[in-house]
């Protein structure tokens, strides 16, 4: 096991904060990312979604139903297993990290928590088995960091709804069986709807693909052209869209916080690799003062946001075993949200210092910390701007009255 990731786990488990499953779920994505690094890395260097690859890898050492309970075919992980599988999947990159969140957290904690079992049967455990992607269709091209306004409209016809509109930025996109759509009724307010692949009235109308990094991710503009859904694809009940939308990227985020995590351990393998044998001046440039300040800062980077993602898995834990409990929920809440914003701030400043560690020779995505400190700027955006959830930590140390927006 890779050592910095190797002590974590074993750290963990001396502090009682994991257990033997735990464990072996962190050996089993230990070998899947070990597998997948060399493809990962060629499929980047060739800008090529890698997807397919991501998915068969994951799939044959069983890891697409991470935290899908064990009578859906999943493996029951909990929180602290998504934040150490993130950990080392991260390693290899945020693109691997940003398709498997929406496959491993957005869409199976949706279906885990609020499916029907009907709604379990048909997606949930397809997925966890690998045989079904799933992608979340909540964002739009003018909507955002506020999902309340979004546009996307559905009516009801004979057997089920009409849905049409635009989702943007959507992950997976291209590849995915299903998709879960939020969308407006002007009666029904926002709801969470299945809808199956319908090449007739779901198309993918652009693939981005000049993005700056994520390149093995598939990222896409879907339009739904009446799309149909039969009555009971509808996921928990009529207007409570967004509380879905919540319990996904609740697990979401801390998917992409401890894929930072990841990001930066390997930000700081390298740097160490190349502090030990790169030479000037006469002597290894680890000997140098500004050397060792940047080695110092980068772990520095590296521990507070371990820590912070550590803290907000135990939370979230707490909270997935008694999700009625309002307290324990505000609780996972603040604490993913802070996790998510510290990682990804310290993912961009840690890949900056060891691309400035490496020299010319860093400025360039041959070396991992120049694909990190492209991929991670991501990370800052989706699944919550951190400009936004700033403002959400502060209104909660505030109290209520304080919320700086709806």
């Amino acid at each position: 096991m890779e050592e910095l990731f190797g002590k974590h786990v074993e750290e963990l488990r001396e502090l009682g904060r994991i257990g033997d499953k735990h464990v072996r779920i962190a050996e089993l994505v230990d070998r899947a990312a070990e597998e997948l690094a060399p493809i990962e890395i060629e499929a980047y260097m060739n800008r090529q979604v890698n997807l397919k690859e991501q998915v068969r890898v994951m799939k044959k050492y069983g890891l697409l139903g991470l935290q899908v309970p064990e009578e859906y075919s999943g493996l029951g992980g909990d929180a602290a297993a998504i934040a150490l599988a993130f950990e080392r999947l991260g390693q290899l990159g945020m693109g691997l990290v940003t398709g498997m969140d929406v496959q491993l957290c957005l869409t199976e904690a949706i279906l885990a928590r609020w499916g029907t079992d009907e709604q379990k049967k048909r997606y949930l455990v397809p997925e966890a088995k690998g045989d079904k992607l799933m992608s979340f269709c909540l964002t739009e091209p003018e909507h955002g960091s506020d999902p309340s306004s979004l546009q996307v409209g559905f009516d009801e016809v004979d057997g089920g709804f009409s849905i049409s509109g635009e989702k943007y930025l959507i992950t997976n996109g291209s590849f995915a069986d299903a998709f879960i759509v939020f969308a407006r009724n002007k009666q029904r307010g926002i709801s969470a709807i299945i809808v199956d692949r319908d090449e007739k009235h779901v198309s993918v109308e652009m693939e981005i693909r000049e993005k700056p990094g994520l390149f093995t991710s598939n990222t896409t503009l879907l339009k739904f052209d009446g799309a149909f859904a039969p009555r009971e694809n509808l996921v928990g009940s009529f207007g409570k869209g967004l509380s879905l939308a919540y319990t996904g990227l609740l697990s979401g985020r801390l998917g992409i916080a401890a894929g930072c995590v990841g990001a930066i351990e390997d930000c700081l393998n390298a740097a160490l690799s190349r502090s030990r044998e790169r030479e000037q001046f006469g002597k290894q440039i680890g000997r140098h003062q500004l050397v060792q300040k940047r080695l110092a800062t980068i772990e520095e980077q590296f521990e507070t946001a371990r820590l912070c993602v550590d803290r907000a898995a135990y939370w979230k834990a707490k909270y997935d075993a008694r999700p009625d409990d309002i307290g324990l929920r505000k609780s996972a809440d603040h604490n993913v949200t802070l996790a998510k914003v510290i990682a990804t701030n310290a993912a961009g400043k840690a890949a900056d210092n060891a691309m400035q560690l490496f020299g010319g020779f860093g400025y360039s995505i041959i070396g991992a910390p120049g694909r990190h400190y492209i991929d991670v700027r991501a990370s800052r955006i989706y699944e919550g701007s951190n400009d936004v959830l700033e403002l959400k930590l502060a209104s909660d140390l505030l109290g209520a009255g304080f919320e700086a927006y709806g």
